[in-house]
């Protein structure tokens, strides 16, 4: 080992740390660029209702929500009650200030509450799969009022 190299090493690793720290300063700079100088709350993207919209679109067309027939599909609705979920929370995000979007979204996820309180997300009969049925019922019924407040919003 030639005694310039260990020297060389540590010159590269500086340099490597210098430019790791110019990168995330930089990164840190554009998360405040929207509202440098303002009082106002941090700008949400228009895309995130958009994303919502969609995706709202998609788990309607699931079988947890269009079957008319719960007692034998609520056994695997545990994942959608998540699409669900997570759906109503990033619109109420993107509008927090709808009560259009955020009262139905507050439905959902007290739908959701109660399937997972009743235990229903294993997929096995609880001791009353009726709460199960009933929970998914909660939710669907918030999902129709979700996609219709977000329907409405500009």
């Amino acid at each position: 080992m030639d005694a310039a190299e260990p020297g060389a090493r540590r010159a590269r690793l500086r340099l490597v740390g210098v430019l790791v720290a110019v990168l995330l300063s930089g990164l840190g700079a554009c998360s405040t660029a929207y509202t440098e100088g303002t009082s106002a709350p941090p700008a949400r993207p228009n895309g995130s209702l958009e994303a919502a919209r969609a995706k709202l679109g998609l788990v309607q067309q699931d079988p947890c929500y269009t079957s008319r027939d719960l007692a034998t599909q609520w056994t695997v609705c545990g994942r959608w009650e998540e699409e669900v979920r997570n759906v109503a929370t990033a619109a109420a995000g993107a509008r927090p200030a709808n009560p259009e979007i955020t009262d139905p979204a507050a439905a959902v996820e007290a739908g959701h509450e109660r399937f997972l309180r009743a235990g229903c997300p294993a997929g096995v009969a609880p001791a009353d799969p009726g709460a199960c049925i009933a929970a998914v019922e909660v939710t669907r019924t918030g999902v129709t009022r979700l996609a219709t407040g977000i329907a409405g919003a500009r």
